[in-house]
C-alpha cells in the first residue's frame, strides 16, 4: 500500500477516508448583511466616487491617495458637506466611507476632527450602543 511521505496518509488505493462533521449553523449576526445596508453603502461609495471626480482633490489624489495629515480634516469636511443627507446614511457610515475611500486611518482621520464632528459621531454610537449612560457620562466635550 502506498503512503504519501509528507502527508502520511493513503492513496490511489480506493478506499475513501473522511471525517464526519457535526451540525454548522450561522449565527446571525456573523451573516452577510441586510440587503438594503449593502445596497446604501453600495450607493454611498459611488456618492463619495462621484464627488472625489468633481473635486480638487482628485488631480492631487487620483494616483496616490496618500493624503497628507494637515489636509484629512478638509477633505472629510468637504465630502460631508457635498454628501446628501438622508436617514438612510448616518455620520458613522459616512465617516467609515470617506475614511476607507481616502485610505485615511479612522484613527488620524478621528483625531483631527473638529468636536462637532466628534460629538455627532459619539452620539450615534451613544444611542445605537448605550456607551455614555452605562458610565454616567452627560458632557462629551
Amino acid at each position: 500500500m502506498k503512503e504519501d511521505k509528507i502527508f502520511n496518509n493513503r492513496f490511489n488505493t480506493g478506499e475513501v477516508e473522511y471525517e464526519v462533521f457535526g451540525k454548522i449553523s450561522i449565527k446571525p449576526e456573523f451573516a452577510s448583511g441586510d440587503a438594503y445596508d449593502e445596497y446604501n453603502d453600495k450607493k454611498l461609495q459611488e456618492d463619495i466616487y462621484e464627488i472625489f471626480i468633481n473635486s480638487k482633490y482628485h488631480e492631487d489624489y487620483s494616483k496616490n491617495k496618500k493624503v497628507p495629515k494637515s489636509e484629512v480634516a478638509e477633505i472629510y469636511y468637504y465630502f460631508d458637506e457635498k454628501l446628501p443627507e438622508s436617514t438612510e446614511i448616518t455620520p458613522v457610515d459616512k465617516f467609515i466611507a470617506i475614511a476607507e475611500f481616502m485610505s485615511i486611518s479612522y484613527e488620524v482621520l478621528y483625531n483631527e476632527l473638529a468636536p462637532v464632528y466628534k460629538e455627532k459621531l459619539l452620539r450615534e454610537l451613544d444611542n445605537k450602543y448605550a456607551i455614555f449612560t452605562k458610565r454616567k457620562i452627560k458632557r462629551l466635550f
